[in-house]
Formats: C-alpha cells, sequence, structure tokens
C-alpha cells in the first residue's frame, strides 16, 4: 500500500489523542474559569455599595485586577503546555515522515525548541460567521480573558443597578461560569489542533524539498462541517490551507510525498461513525464517497433535504456547497451557481 494510505491511518488515530490531549488542557483551563467565578461572588457576597459610588468603583476595580491576575495565570499556564506539547507533536510528525521515505532520504531535523516556537507564534485563521479572524494562541488567550473579566463586571453592573439582592447577583455569575466553561472549553481544543497542525506543517516545510504537499483529513461523521467535509483528502501546497478551519475543528493534515521518495507499506483504515456506528474504512475513503454509503435518513441530517436531493442524486459533490474560502453558500447562492442542477431536482 502507499505512503499516503499509510499517513492517514497513522494521522486519524494520532488525532484522537490530540483531541483528548486538548480535553485535557480544557479542563485545566475551566479551573480559572471556575475561580475568577468564585473571586467575582466573593465580591458581591461581602457587600457591594451602592451602585456607582467612589467606594462600589474601587471595590469593581480591585475585582478587575484580581480577574486580570486570574486570568493572566490562566494564559502562562497554557502556553507552557502547548508550548511542550508542539515539541512532542514535532517528535511524532518526524517519526511519521521518516516511516514513509525511502532509507537513502536523509530528513531535515530543526531542533524541537525552532519549531515550538515557530508553532506559538503561528497565527490561527478561522472562519468567523461571513468572515474571517486571524489571531496568534497569545492574543486569543489575551482577548479571551479581557472579555471574560468585562462579562463578568457587566453582570455585577446590571444587577447593581437594578437593586437586585446579593443571592440574585451571584445567580447571574454562576449562569456566566457555565457558558464561559463552554468558550474556554473551546478555545482550548481549537488551539491544541492548531498547535498539532503547526508543528506537522512546520516539519513538512522543512523537508519541502521530497513533497508535493500536504492532504487535508476530515473526521468521518455526522458533526463534521460543511468546509472540512469539502476539504477531506484534498491536496493542497505546504503554505496552503490548513487546520482548524473554524472553532472546534477536529481536522488535520497528512504529508504527500513525491513519488520518487515513496516506499510501500502494509494496508491500512480509518475510523468513521455512521448510522451503524464506529467502523473502520480504507484509508482512501473520501468524506463524500463515505457519505454516499450511509443511508438517505443519514445524508439528509447531514446535509439537509434540499442538499442530500442535489447530492443523492449525484447532481452535486460535497465540495460543490462551499465557496473557495470554506464557506457554505446558501441554497440562493448554489441555484444561481448550479441552475441546471436544481432543475433536476424540483
Amino acid at each position: 500500500m502507499s505512503a499516503d494510505g499509510y499517513t492517514t491511518d497513522a494521522a486519524t488515530r494520532h488525532q484522537v489523542y490530540v483531541q483528548r490531549f486538548g480535553s485535557g488542557l480544557a479542563g485545566k483551563a475551566s479551573k480559572f474559569v471556575r475561580k475568577a467565578i468564585r473571586r467575582a461572588k466573593e465580591t458581591v457576597n461581602e457587600g457591594l455599595s451602592q451602585y456607582s459610588t467612589a467606594r462600589y468603583n474601587r471595590q469593581i476595580e480591585t475585582l478587575r485586577s484580581d480577574l486580570s491576575a486570574i486570568y493572566g495565570e490562566m494564559s502562562k499556564q497554557q502556553k507552557l503546555d502547548l508550548g511542550e506539547f508542539a515539541r512532542y507533536e514535532f517528535t511524532f510528525n518526524s517519526k511519521l515522515l521518516g516511516q514513509i521515505v525511502k532509507a537513502s532520504v536523509r530528513l531535515a531535523e530543526p531542533s524541537a525548541e525552532i519549531i515550538s516556537a515557530s508553532v506559538l507564534a503561528d497565527p490561527l485563521e478561522l472562519a468567523v460567521g461571513k468572515g474571517r479572524q486571524v489571531i496568534d494562541i497569545t492574543g486569543a488567550l489575551a482577548q479571551f480573558g479581557s472579555k471574560k473579566t468585562a462579562d463578568i463586571l457587566s453582570e455585577i453592573a446590571i444587577g447593581s443597578s437594578l437593586g437586585e439582592t446579593q443571592k440574585a447577583i451571584v445567580r447571574r455569575l454562576t449562569s456566566l461560569g457555565v457558558s464561559h466553561e463552554e468558550q474556554v472549553g473551546s478555545l482550548v481544543r481549537t488551539m491544541t489542533n492548531h498547535v498539532a497542525s503547526s508543528a506537522r506543517a512546520e516539519t513538512l516545510k522543512q523537508n519541502d524539498d521530497i513533497l508535493q504537499g500536504h492532504r487535508w483529513i476530515a473526521t468521518l461523521d455526522g458533526r463534521t462541517t460543511p468546509v472540512c467535509r469539502a476539504r477531506d483528502r484534498k491536496v493542497y501546497p505546504l503554505d496552503g490551507p490548513k487546520p482548524p478551519a473554524h472553532w472546534g475543528c477536529r481536522s488535520s493534515i497528512v504529508p504527500v510525498l513525491k513519488p520518487e521518495y515513496q516506499r510501500e507499506i502494509p494496508g491500512s483504515t480509518r475510523p468513521s461513525k455512521g448510522a451503524d456506528g464506529v467502523e473502520q474504512v480504507s484509508s482512501g475513503t473520501s468524506y463524500g464517497d463515505w457519505l454516499a454509503r450511509q443511508p438517505a435518513s443519514f445524508q439528509k441530517e447531514v446535509l439537509g433535504p434540499a442538499r442530500y436531493k442535489l447530492f443523492s442524486k449525484g447532481e452535486l459533490s460535497i465540495d460543490r456547497f462551499v465557496d473557495d474560502n470554506g464557506r457554505q453558500y446558501s441554497l440562493d447562492q448554489l441555484k444561481n451557481l448550479e441552475p441546471q442542477a436544481f432543475e433536476v431536482i424540483d
């Protein structure tokens, strides 16, 4: 079997580890979120002065400072953990590349420290609504801390201005804490996948003379987003798009060697989770091929009724539902672009 099959198999299995590691880091971050909420509740329970008075403002500024320190600690811990993770990923990816090239090929091996520094500085470019957001890990953590601090102070200010009791304001903070933990989980898991993807991309760039590019590998299940469904198994240049494509992205990339440097390796598979549960499929199976084998009910759940008709009747492939930037077309946009396909299903 080809090197591509081996890398798809190895990278897909490794991605499970990446997601578990990300969940572990998310758990660490959640502790800081809970600490921030507890500190805010303490301020409320200690007794706030009348809203908008000088003493109230001093209490709020003290709380703001304390929250800033808590989120600063969270940021420091996350960067330490992600830096160590980047070094581990570099080692893994170097070994992965070494498994698929001919024995005569000598790989470039930059230091893990250089890779780590490069990865942490590498900006995330994520789909946000109809646009894109570009931000690095340090900026994302700082932005999270400042926004969540502002959220906490805002809830206290609203409750105080309305003359609510301490218990009522504390309830506000409890509810806010739940949403903050969900948000920090999404942030940290996304950053973890970004580090894994960037470490692999950086390792590949160091050996660009033997590579055609990298292949996008999405997760084969019903939760995969339109952009990742469309990009699954597509080959991009080394400086092309790489995961994460959006918040909570689970996709990865694998190296695509030039034919003259490949060596044959025994067979491989990739996991999927369809209507009949978890099963192994050939590593060469794309998301579109896999979805086409699923029951109609599952296809409708993933694509929606209109896109299901277009897909199941063979009028449009999965990648035709999104634009070049991975944004899903609305049905009106799709109809304008593909009027003949709609004539067949109407």
